[in-house]
């Protein structure tokens, strides 16, 4: 007489109340987050995170040296299956041509974040390179005090 336990795989999905295959990842645990896509072509960086049972407020993003961190938080809130909280964090590598400067997050209506960073187009590395600053003249005098 055996009394083995269902796979998670097997009992997830009706757990979850959804007819979908669960993917599992490596070590055998179900992944509740679809996977994120990365590309890196030779224009821009961008990374798309389906974040969908988060609200912007649940979301930080920011940029630590050449790293990008995306966290997601929600406190306990109920859905049709009782009571649910969330949290993720992942961490990317941002390629050493993308432009720091001009980074952006989107967040769309239906819960995919979209991380873009545009890549130099010159040879330079974009945050240890060498690179010109044009010097633009303005009309008005500075604010700033004189020494």
């Amino acid at each position: 007489m055996s009394s083995a336990c269902p796979r998670p795989s097997k009992l997830l999905p009706s757990l979850l109340g959804c007819p979908a295959k669960v993917k599992m990842r490596g070590n055998g645990t179900p992944s509740l987050l679809s996977e994120p896509r990365v590309r890196s072509d030779r224009d821009k960086f961008v990374i798309f995170l389906d974040v969908k049972h988060f609200s912007p407020e649940d979301l930080t993003v920011k940029v630590q040296e050449d790293f990008v961190e995306i966290h997601g938080k929600h406190n306990e809130r109920q859905d049709d299956h009782g009571y649910i909280s969330r949290e993720f964090h992942r961490r990317y590598r941002l390629p050493s041509n993308v432009d720091q400067s001009a980074l952006s997050c989107t967040l769309s209506a239906d819960g995919m974040l979209t991380f873009t960073g545009p890549k130099i187009q010159t040879g330079l590395d974009a945050t240890h390179g060498e690179r010109a600053i044009p010097v633009s003249r303005e009309e008005k005098p500075s604010s700033a005090p004189s020494s």
